[in-house]
């Protein structure tokens, strides 16, 4: 391997070790380095600077009604950097699945409900529990499902059917079990990931 494939390699190392650790500052540090050494990873590179701003800003600003201008403010870079995420080249990258779910993320922040629900219909969120996934993976995902059960609840169905209110109430529900078993199953292979005190997170992040 050559000087710089071994680089690149620690490089990317240390960004999935920073992803699962939740050191988002130092995520978004490290991207803007693969943006500067790594052109052709760009895409890669974007998807790590939206997750990473998003991170951090909600770090220090919690998600609440109060916030939601505030949220529209801060996020359009983060925004933009996602966006460019799940474009085919995204796709081809294996970073739009993990794109859109941040997305969804995001607008439910921005308190754009529908906006949410489109990006976790585009990433096909709900065959995503039948696939495995790391454990930063696992964690988007149960929050993905979370998300989903609250905007849900936030978007009345614009029906009045008995029968199509209690369909959607049930979608709801199903969303906060899914939402529940997942995060049971994160912290499990977490609490497992803190008893390999030599592991590495040099895997696939599953985008």
């Amino acid at each position: 391997m050559t000087s710089k494939g071994r680089n690149a390699v620690r490089l990317e190392t240390e960004i999935e070790k920073c992803r699962e650790e939740s050191r988002w500052n130092r995520v978004i540090e490290l991207a803007e380095q693969l943006k500067q050494r790594s052109p052709n990873q760009e895409t890669l590179a974007d998807f790590l600077l939206g997750e990473g701003k998003l991170e951090s800003y909600l770090e220090e600003n919690p998600s609440i009604d109060s916030n939601v201008a505030r949220a529209r403010n801060s996020l359009n870079d983060a925004k933009n950097h996602l966006l460019n995420a799940t474009t085919e080249l995204g796709k081809k990258e294996r970073v739009a699945l993990d794109g859109n779910l941040l997305l969804g993320k995001l607008h439910y922040i921005c308190g754009r409900f529908n906006e949410a629900l489109v990006c976790y219909a585009n990433a096909e969120l709900d065959s995503l529990t039948e696939k495995e996934l790391p454990s930063r993976g696992l964690k988007i995902v149960a929050e993905s499902y979370a998300i989903k059960g609250l905007c849900l609840e936030k978007i009345n169905p614009s029906v009045s059917s008995k029968y199509k209110q209690a369909e959607h109430l049930e979608q709801i529900t199903k969303c906060f079990e899914l939402a529940a078993d997942l995060t049971l199953l994160y912290l499990q292979e977490l609490d497992k990931v803190q008893q390999q005190p030599h592991h590495t997170s040099a895997a696939s992040s599953g985008k």
